[in-house]
């Protein structure tokens, strides 16, 4: 009996215990199957992992390969003019002219990005320099590589020039050519009796003598501005100059300068800096070339003496130069023997340049062309102005991309403007106009010897890049006559010393309106002068589909 209680009390397990073994078996079953697809996904993904790396290391690669390249450019000025047989990364189909046998058919070459680590890339790029006179840039297209993948960036590589800024100058005192400043001539080489070389700055030591010109209150600058010297402020009517984007000078009392202590050292006079618009900060000095000669040998229109010239929204432009007969002005430049006017195309991309003639003498009136200059104009009086001398005269609206250069003066005697774009208006399109003179760049104001003005002025509108080699932008008559309104420069200006444009009072010629193109962050106007003391760097960066 009691081994048959004993033989119920045991549990009856034989068909659950088979049961329990086929969920087990199925657990790891399924467990099998989850980590088989897991390595079986990591092994997919790996190579995509892999690749977006290489994808992203390759942009880094290409980077550098532009870094290589502005370095080399910065150890030699003219390493773009040539091709570089031992560089490898020039090596390819497309490496232009060239005396190291390379042709369409030769395979690319690549110079590594770390020769101690062959993993972290390598980079190639091929040089396209025929924008360097037309834009001021040289354009370089850099491959970069890792692995199996590519990326190519292009990049505009420029040394910077005046353009850069919408305002410029050397020295913030009158000009020693300013015969207004200084009726019997700068008084003292401090002052530029002698010329740049022995004129000084106002921070070392100040300049007693010297004509020292102000921005006043009503003045307003939009853009980036550079001094090599110490700016003179003037609160006119409780308002000070303004500066939208703030100012930089190589005044080095600026370093110090700060809100707390008034910017001290950034400026001196009664205003005050804006900082609203950015406060003045100090930067090294930039120097402007005197390549003036350059222009002789720079494609485009050559004229000589004294030359008028009206642009068309045509694209077209109305010629004088009466002082070019038994010259070659150029192909496409008129006949330099007559009869004047001539309508021409804009030589777009190129240069129209007017050179002194063999002798100079007093102009008649109407001598110029298009009745310039009037008869009772005193200006004709001043030596700068006479005929003969390689002066242009100019004005109306320009389509094209051209830089006017003479070798004594640019008058402006009319609205300079360009096509597409009203008075006034912000800059756009493709039309790109520079102003290049060895002398000045002058705006026109003809007033008779009781100072009155002899045409009616209801401001001036200018649209272009102005440099002045040697001198200064300036007006005519500048303290003569009435208020002529507001002068708006839209684009930028470059020059040696300070010009001046109205008087501090503003009863006599023009208020400031300048206002930077933005337009030349990108390209400058064709054959635009470079700062002499700048480094190479990239302006623009874009990214393009891989080219191998």
């Amino acid at each position: 009996m009691m081994r048959r209680l004993v033989r119920r009390a045991r549990p009856q397990t034989g068909d659950d215990a088979g049961i329990a073994m086929i969920m087990v078996m199925g657990s790891i079953l399924v467990l099998s199957l989850l980590v088989t697809a897991a390595i079986g996904y990591s092994l997919q993904a790996l190579p995509q992992a892999r690749h977006d790396q290489d994808w992203n290391a390759s942009l880094a690669a290409a980077q550098a390969g532009v870094d290589d390249y502005i370095g080399r450019l910065n150890q030699s000025d003219s390493y773009w003019q040539t091709v570089d047989c031992a560089n490898a990364a020039l090596k390819g189909p497309a490496a232009g002219t060239n005396t190291c046998g390379w042709t369409t058919a030769t395979v690319v070459g690549w110079k590594q990005v770390s020769l101690s680590d062959p993993t972290v890339g390598k980079f190639h790029y091929d040089v396209d320099p025929s924008t360097i006179y037309s834009t001021g840039a040289v354009r370089v297209s850099v491959t970069g590589k890792v692995g199996t993948a590519s990326r190519t960036i292009q990049v505009l590589v420029s040394r910077g020039g005046s353009t850069d800024f919408l305002y410029y100058t050397d020295f913030e005192d009158a000009d020693p050519g300013n015969l207004t400043a200084y009726p019997a001539g700068a008084p003292s080489n401090n002052c530029g009796k002698a010329g740049p070389t022995s004129a000084i700055y106002y921070w070392p030591s100040g300049r007693s003598g010297c004509t020292e010109i102000t921005f006043i209150g009503g003045d307003v600058l939009d853009g980036k501005v550079h001094f090599n010297d110490t700016p003179l402020l003037t609160n006119l009517g409780g308002n000070s100059p303004k500066f939208l984007k703030g100012y930089e000078t190589a005044d080095p009392g600026c370093k110090t300068g700060n809100a707390g202590n008034g910017y001290a050292g950034c400026f001196r006079g009664s205003g005050n800096p804006d900082p609203a618009g950015g406060a003045p900060v100090y930067a090294s000095s930039l120097d402007l070339p005197d390549n003036s000669a350059a222009f002789l040998a720079y494609p485009g229109c050559q004229y000589t003496g004294d030359t008028r010239i009206k642009f068309n929204s045509d694209g077209t432009m109305t010629v004088w130069s009466y002082g070019s007969a038994g010259t070659s002005v150029g192909a496409g430049c008129g006949n330099a023997n007559g009869p004047w006017p001539q309508t021409l195309s804009v030589p777009t991309d190129k240069v129209i340049y007017a050179k002194n003639g063999a002798t100079a003498a007093k102009c008649a009136a109407g001598q110029v062309g298009d009745n310039i200059p009037l008869a009772a104009d005193v200006n004709i009086n001043t030596s700068t102005f006479y005929c003969g001398n390689g002066n242009v005269y100019l004005e109306g609206t320009v389509k094209g991309r051209v830089t006017v250069a003479a070798q004594n003066n640019v008058i402006v005697t009319g609205d300079l403007l360009i096509d597409g774009v009203a008075a006034g208006a912000a800059t756009s399109g493709n039309s790109v106009v520079g102003l290049v003179a060895s002398n000045s760049v002058v705006v026109y104001h003809p007033v008779n010897a009781a100072g009155n003005n002899l045409t009616a002025f209801t401001d001036r509108n200018i649209y272009a890049s102005i440099q002045t080699l040697q001198h200064s932008f300036w007006v005519q008559s500048y303290n003569q006559g009435t208020s002529l309104g507001v002068l708006r420069v839209r684009g930028s200006i470059a020059q040696k010393w300070r010009g001046i444009v109205g008087t501090g009072s503003g009863t006599t010629g023009f208020f400031k309106d300048y206002g930077y193109d933005t337009r030349l962050t990108y390209a400058s106007p064709p054959y635009f002068p470079q700062w002499t003391n700048a480094v190479w760097g990239s302006k623009t960066t874009g990214e393009l589909k891989a080219a191998y």
